[in-house]
């Protein structure tokens, strides 16, 4: 039957889009303009790469609607530099990378609050958000001395406020069911009164798997409000997940359960004499069962992450001055690693300068770790524009990154930390820029990473050795460039973009497998096709190539090295005002491909859902 459901999917797909039209241009008045434009992303700190600095990659929410996505990852794939590898599907365990750098490297924010897990960083992007609830996804692509983003950031920005002074009220619910099982409802509610908002979800997913022990369910509830300059939220999220051979593809048998609960309180204020304040504190806990074979319970880990930020600015129509500081404290009691507590404090000050075209910010930051010591952090970011539409961009950060829970203390069968593990740290320059005019928009960037004391787990190549150890590569160096061009807003072609990342990176392993440094994405290209295709009907395609670096184990215990890979995914719609129903197919080529070491990835898949908006 699964068979007969997908051949009947893709034959739909294919010839739905056959009457395509080149249309006439269309009015650009209302074009909004979001890819890799320079968007301010709020962190921890100051407002991280404002305005005219460095370029923000932005995913918003009309792309998100257009796109064959199920999830946060199947967004993320669409920007140039990011690596999204998964263990399993509709992102059950996701670990996003950038410019060659490992997942621990990327900080996690949700509206401006960072959430990055302490313990490891598989459990980063557990968070209660549901692509309903999405205005836009930021990526900082770099090394970002502001928040301490050491390859680079995402920041997911929820639907708050509706635009409009008066009362208002939408509701938006959506059905996808597909291959393997899959059931997925959502719902999403939000209103407005005056300067008061609410904004809710919830949602169950759930699927078979497809393959043995590859089943789900998660489960999802968030709430966010406001008033003024007040901005609160809380979320919570539930997973349980078979785990074949998410960590060793001896024991097929895994499984991994957690739980999530964060929370938030944020308030800024400006005054009209240029005066200003920002703060925030926040909670997040995380709790993970771990079980080596099903239904046999090993590892339990209690992770708590609690933090507090402050800052004042002054700022007139050619500069700003801001100063901050902000505490994190990191908390973990496990049944593997024991009862650990660390504090971080991190105080800062930015100076911004603003001329004509010009803009210019140079910044530092000290940081105490009770765990660590004193280190610190500096950078300095120039924007230029020269003609209308075109931005230039030079950018030099350092940033450092303490180890996790995991990287210290962790032991089983078949992984050994290390509690000596140092800081990570790294230098990047780079130079980029974006040019938008008319209909079409384009942009280029170039980097280079110098990392030092880079922390991998490493392995003999022997497949009779199965333990990986935690230790620290002296030299890690990444080089690449980016380019971006594309077109939009015609009538019948909606967008067509074509995007292709190239990183390079430099490390000596001594002859040994790496888990995450060597293990980079090398070549990545996209291309994006968006069109409309008769009377509220229309499509979205992406074809995309991946070339990965590095050596796996194979279930068979051969070393083999990882092969290119040609993603092609498409959807099919038909929408009006209130309701859109729409097929997607995802891996329509039914490639066989593996993100980690032996996880196989979904050959196929198809699903199909209705989506309402009162």
């Amino acid at each position: 039957m699964d068979k007969i459901i997908r051949t009947l999917a893709i034959l739909l797909l294919t010839l739905l889009t056959l009457p395509i039209y080149a249309g006439e241009a269309a009015d650009t008045t209302e074009l909004r303009y979001s890819e890799l434009h320079e968007v301010a992303v709020s962190g921890e700190r100051l407002e991280v790469g404002g305005n005219g600095y460095r370029l923000v990659a932005t995913i918003t929410a009309n792309e998100v609607q257009q796109l064959p996505i199920k999830t946060v990852a199947d967004l993320l794939q669409y920007i140039p530099g990011i690596d999204v590898r998964q263990r399993g599907a509709s992102g059950v365990q996701m670990d996003p990378s950038i410019r060659g750098g490992s997942a621990k490297q990327v900080k996690v924010l949700l509206n401006g609050i960072d959430m990055t897990d302490p313990q490891t960083e598989h459990y980063s992007m557990d968070m209660p958000i549901d692509a309903l609830l999405i205005e836009r996804i930021e990526v900082i692509q770099g090394s970002n001395y502001a928040i301490d983003a050491f390859s680079g950031a995402i920041n997911i920005v929820t639907k708050s406020r509706l635009g409009i002074s008066d009362s208002r009220l939408d509701i938006t619910g959506q059905l996808t069911a597909g291959e393997y099982g899959l059931v997925h409802p959502q719902v999403a509610v939000k209103a407005q009164r005056h300067e008061w908002y609410i904004n809710t979800s919830a949602s169950y997913n759930r699927s078979e798997g497809y393959i043995h022990n590859t089943d789900y369910q998660i489960a999802n509830a968030f709430v966010q409000t406001g008033y003024r300059g007040l901005d609160i939220q809380l979320g919570a999220q539930m997973k349980d997940a078979g785990a074949n051979s998410f960590y060793t593809t001896k024991y097929p048998e895994q499984f991994d359960a957690t739980r999530t609960a964060l929370a938030s309180i944020a308030y800024q204020h400006r005054w009209h004499s240029g005066w200003g304040i920002r703060t925030h504190a926040y909670y997040r806990g995380h709790y993970d069962r771990y079980e080596l074979v099903r239904h046999t319970p090993l590892n339990r880990h209690w992770t708590h992450t609690s933090g507090a930020h402050v800052e004042g600015s002054w700022s007139n129509e050619w500069a700003k001055t801001t100063v901050g500081v902000d505490i994190r404290d990191e908390y973990i009691r496990s049944s593997n690693m024991g009862n650990h507590n660390r504090v971080q404090v991190r105080y800062g000050a930015e100076q911004r300068f603003y001329w004509r075209g010009l803009s210019a910010a140079i910044g530092g930051a000290g940081i105490w770790n009770s765990q660590f010591g004193n280190d610190w952090s500096i950078g300095a970011n120039i924007g230029y524009e020269p003609i209308r539409g075109l931005h230039l961009f030079a950018n030099i950060n350092r940033a450092i990154r303490v180890p996790t829970f995991t990287d210290l203390y962790y032991h089983s069968a078949t992984q050994q930390s290390s509690p000596l593990t140092k800081p990570e740290k790294a230098l990047q320059v780079e130079l980029s820029a974006q040019y938008n005019a008319g209909h079409w928009y384009a942009s280029a960037a170039g980097y280079y990473r110098w990392g030092r004391e880079i922390i991998d787990w490493v392995k003999e190549p022997d497949p009779e050795i199965v333990i990986w150890r935690c230790t620290n590569n002296s030299r890690v160096n990444a080089a690449g460039a980016e380019a971006t061009v594309g077109v939009q807003g015609y009538e019948w072609i909606q967008r067509i973009e074509l995007s292709y990342a190239f990183c390079d990176v430099a490390a000596d392993a001594g002859g040994l497998m790496s888990l995450y440094v060597l293990d980079y994405l090398r070549h990545k290209a996209t291309l994006r096709i968006e069109h409309k295709i008769y009377r509220g009907f229309g499509a979205a395609w992406s074809l995309s190539l991946r070339q990965r670096q590095g050596e796996y184990t194979s279930r068979e215990g051969r070393t083999e090295r990882y092969q290119p890979v040609w993603m092609l995914n498409g959807k099919v719609y038909w929408r009006n005002k209130w309701l859109q129903v729409s097929v997607e197919a995802q891996n329509m080529a039914n490639q066989r491909y593996y993100d980690f070491s032996g996880v196989l990835q979904p050959q196929h898949w198809v699903t199909t859902s209705v989506q309402f908006t009162l």
